[in-house]
């Protein structure tokens, strides 16, 4: 009798076992299968190009930042490439965009470089910084102009407006307008209360838009301040947006895996695209409207058509795009401390 019991004992204590084994691996699945799943599409991208082709090599390839570039831009005239040093670098360098040479370093921010923009002109150059400042620089010679320092969080989007009077900044407090030749602020935004990771002018300046922590893209009147519209379909933060040359469109890119572009007159989604497999951080459309870069942390920026959201040029290890004044050439930025220079051409 007490061996039967000792037995049945014994048994009840090998299924509980053997249960909390099972149990166990299913907690592991549950909790690592994402992850493993994640890494192997970043090694191994879904065969979803339809008919994209796959670059692999650049035009011109630039070299001098110790850490990540976190973003590069052309001058409005193409003639010359700004590149943004992440933390450890902290450094802003200005290239010949035909020639590849490094022209000049401009050192000030004491942490790394997050966002760069030119002025309409050409002639002064701001810099958006992990360390709480933003930066306006003379693009000629590298003269600091003005530091508009104290702010609480760092800096993320920064934009001129197409006059060159104002400077737009966006950082985890809201977004901010700024004068260019003061350096002091000038508009406050209605109903801005949620982090924005990037602003955009319209063209015609009577606009600008934010991407929100809130997972929205908000646009505002430049002259009062009152907002007009928020545009919802998101379904995380908006990390990036962009205004298409006449100013007809919008498009936004999200951690959600995926960018859009909007009518924003009416806020009305137009087109989706969903071709990365992890956070679409960037967007731009090219100079002409037709085309849409995009990058995410799928180390991968790809090129769109505005219209259909067919995929038709895919850089592989790429980040952070943007097109050159012509649209003939793309600069990628990021992962291996240098900016490449694409031919878009062909």
């Amino acid at each position: 009798m007490n061996r039967d019991f000792g037995t049945r004992q014994m048994e009840r204590g090998t299924k509980r076992y053997f249960i909390g084994i099972a149990l166990l691996a299913v907690l592991i699945t549950l909790f690592a299968a994402p992850r493993v799943q994640q890494a192997f599409r970043r090694r191994h991208p879904p065969r979803n190009y339809s008919d994209a082709v796959i670059r692999d090599r650049p035009l011109h390839t630039l070299a001098g930042h110790s850490r990540r570039v976190n973003r590069a831009v052309f001058s409005p005239d193409g003639t010359r490439i700004a590149s943004a040093g992440g933390d450890g670098d902290a450094t802003v360098k200005i290239w010949n965009s035909q020639t590849a040479e490094l022209l000049f370093t401009l050192k000030g921010h004491d942490r790394g470089v997050y966002n760069l923009a030119f002025s309409p002109d050409g002639k002064k150059l701001a810099s958006a910084g992990h360390d709480h400042t933003v930066r306006l620089w003379d693009a000629a010679t590298g003269t600091t102009l003005h530091t508009i320092a104290g702010l609480e969080i760092h800096v993320m989007g920064v934009a001129f407006s197409p006059d060159g009077n104002r400077l737009a900044t966006g950082d985890g407090d809201g977004v901010r307008v700024w004068d260019v030749e003061t350096g002091r602020e000038v508009l406050t935004l209605q109903g801005e209360q949620q982090g924005a990771a990037s602003v955009a002018f319209s063209p015609d300046g009577r606009r600008l838009a934010a991407g929100r922590s809130d997972w929205t893209v908000k646009i505002w009147d430049t002259t009062s301040g009152q907002e007009l519209l928020t545009f919802k379909g998101h379904n995380r933060e908006v990390w990036c947006v962009a205004f298409s040359p006449d100013g007809k469109r919008i498009a936004s890119a999200s951690l959600d895996h995926s960018a859009k572009v909007w009518d924003p007159e009416t806020g009305r989604e137009i087109v989706t695209f969903t071709g990365h497999v992890e956070k679409v951080e960037s967007v731009a459309f090219s100079p002409d409207g037709k085309r849409v870069a995009s990058s995410g942390s799928d180390d991968t920026v790809k090129v769109w058509d505005a219209n259909n959201a067919r995929e038709f040029l895919t850089f592989r290890r790429q980040a952070v795009p943007a097109f050159s004044p012509d649209g003939k050439r793309l600069l990628s930025s990021g992962l291996d401390q240098k900016v490449n220079i694409w031919n878009l051409a062909d």
